[in-house]
C-alpha cells in the first residue's frame, strides 16, 4: 500500500486524471464562442473572429490534425512545409468551424457525455440548428502534459472531418503535387 502511494506521488498522477473531464473543458470553450457570437451579433464582428480564433486555437491540436489529414505525405515534408501546413490547415478549418457556429441554436446544444481510456478521450454532443434540425457531434480528445484537453477530430454524424480533409489533401496531390495543394489552401485562407 505505502509502496503504491509512493510510486503515485513520484510519478504523478495518470495521464488524463489532472485534466478534469473532457466534456467539462470543452463546455467551457465552445459556451465561450457562444458568448461572443452572442455580444457580437451584427457590429464588431472582426473583434468577435478574432477572439473566436483564440479560444479554437486552444481547444484544437492543430498539429496532429494537420499531420493526421496528410497522413503518409507527412514524413516527406520538411519541417518548414510542416509548418506552414499546420498554419494553413488551422486556418481553413478555423474559419469553417467559425463560420457555422452561428447556425446553431446554443440553448439547445447538449453534451451527452464523454469516454476516457488513458489520455484519449471522446465528449458526445448533439447540436440543433436554427431550423430545427439536429447532428450528432462527437469530439476526439487528448490530454495533454500542460493539462488541458485538445480536439484531435470531429465526427459529424459519424463522419470524421479529419478523414474528409484527408480524401480532399490525397486526391489533389496524387493528381497534381503536395506544392499544388498548399497553393490551393494559400488561396482559400486568404
Amino acid at each position: 500500500m505505502l509502496y503504491g502511494l509512493f510510486f503515485a506521488l513520484v510519478l504523478g498522477p495518470a495521464p488524463g486524471a489532472w485534466c478534469g473531464q473532457p466534456s467539462e473543458q470543452l463546455r467551457a470553450d465552445i459556451d465561450g464562442l457562444y458568448r461572443i457570437v452572442d455580444e457580437t451579433s451584427g457590429a464588431g464582428s472582426e473583434q468577435g473572429g478574432t477572439r473566436g480564433r483564440a479560444i479554437v486555437d486552444r481547444m484544437f491540436d492543430w498539429t496532429a490534425m494537420a499531420e493526421a489529414s496528410l497522413q503518409s505525405y507527412w514524413q516527406k515534408r520538411t519541417p518548414a512545409e510542416r509548418a506552414e501546413f499546420v498554419q494553413l490547415f488551422s486556418d481553413l478549418f478555423a474559419r469553417a468551424y467559425l463560420s457555422r457556429i452561428h447556425l446553431v441554436d446554443s440553448k439547445k446544444f447538449q453534451y451527452l457525455g464523454d469516454a476516457v481510456t488513458g489520455d484519449r478521450g471522446t465528449v458526445k454532443t448533439r447540436i440543433f440548428t436554427k431550423r430545427g434540425s439536429s447532428l450528432d457531434v462527437e469530439y476526439l480528445v487528448r490530454a495533454t502534459p500542460e493539462r488541458r484537453w485538445l480536439v484531435r477530430d470531429v465526427r459529424v454524424d459519424a463522419i470524421s472531418l479529419v478523414d474528409n480533409y484527408r480524401a480532399q489533401f490525397a486526391s489533389v496531390i496524387s493528381q497534381s503535387s503536395y506544392e499544388d495543394l498548399v497553393k490551393r489552401l494559400r488561396a482559400l485562407v486568404k
